[in-house]
């Protein structure tokens, strides 16, 4: 369905819920709104409208997620310019302190001695609730950071945190070749089973999936949700002949698998593509031959492992 298609069906749904409302006398408030535009949407979305929907879904919480990151970056300079501002103050008391003390003698010394000890203490106060501050905040902005590339359905990265995860093995691979494999999976006729059990039972399948290849892999390799129904798994310090064991084995996990979901028994299967790194791999080279790979699975019958060197 194109844009203005689906722009027009939106607009149709907002009429529908406005005649609704109005019909039924209940004022357009937003909770009002959503649940009468939610039913009708339920009622009459085809699987493109779902599709744009999930992927308008996706790019608010994108935004969302950077205005997050936004607010606390700007939280740590507020208290960063604090901190440093208390660090003056305790200064500037100390001195006034210290001025106004005796200005000869055994008491002026005396005095002298006494506020550098309290000035001293006073800024090592300042210093660690600073130290402890920036402490908060970074843990805040690296939790910021890592939804920014987590995928909100599966909790797995999502296709952002790939590119950028690539994008430094290109450069690593410029001048060697890596000792590392990427594998694309995709779980096979999939619409028909979203079309079969509903569109919920399939956000289940693919939690079900992300969760189930990343249990299959090292601490130190990753899973990332490349799109729709198709996961990427990086895996790193492995030659060819390990990655097709790896492989082979999610697939035969996932087949042998079954999910429950609303007392119903799914049953799922994979089709898997692999090749290995080579020397001078761009992001389209590596991704394009693990595609070709997962090409090959699927013409194959699916639900095989298929790695190209």
């Amino acid at each position: 369905m194109s844009h203005t298609k689906v722009y027009d069906k939106i607009f149709s749904i907002h009429d529908q819920t406005i005649g609704t409302l109005r019909s039924l006398k209940i004022a357009p408030y937003p909770s009002h709104y959503k649940k009468y535009f939610d039913e009708i949407f339920i009622e009459q979305a085809d699987s493109a409208l779902i599709k744009a929907q999930k992927e308008n879904d996706n790019l608010s919480n994108v935004h969302d997620d950077l205005s997050r990151y936004l607010d606390i970056a700007q939280r740590s300079i507020i208290a960063f310019v604090e901190s440093h501002a208390d660090l003056s103050q305790v200064v500037e008391l100390q001195e006034n302190y210290i001025n106004k003390a005796a200005k000869e003698g055994v008491e002026r010394c005396m005095n002298f001695v006494e506020g550098l000890s309290e000035l001293g203490q006073n800024m090592s106060n300042e210093l660690e609730k600073a130290k402890n501050k920036i402490e908060e905040l970074s843990g805040e902005l690296q939790k910021a950071l890592s939804q920014l590339t987590t995928d909100p359905l599966t909790q797995v990265t999502n296709r952002k945190g790939l590119i950028e995860d690539l994008n430094s093995v290109v450069i690593a691979g410029k001048s060697k070749t890596l000792p590392m494999v990427i594998m694309m999976i995709d779980a096979d006729n999939f619409k028909s089973l979203n079309d079969l059990n509903g569109h919920l039972a399939g956000d289940k399948v693919l939690y079900f999936l992300a969760q189930s290849i990343k249990s299959s892999i090292r601490g130190g390799d990753k899973v990332y949700r490349y799109g729709g129904e198709e996961f990427v798994v990086i895996l790193n310090r492995c030659e060819k002949d390990q990655a097709f064991v790896v492989a082979d084995k999610i697939r035969s996990k996932i087949e042998h698998s079954h999910l429950i979901y609303a007392g119903k028994t799914i049953h799922i299967t994979v089709s898997v593509g692999a090749t290995e790194h080579h020397l001078g791999d761009n992001y389209d080279d590596f991704i394009g031959r693990a595609d070709a790979a997962l090409y090959l699975a699927k013409n194959q019958g699916k639900n095989k492992t298929v790695l190209v060197h």
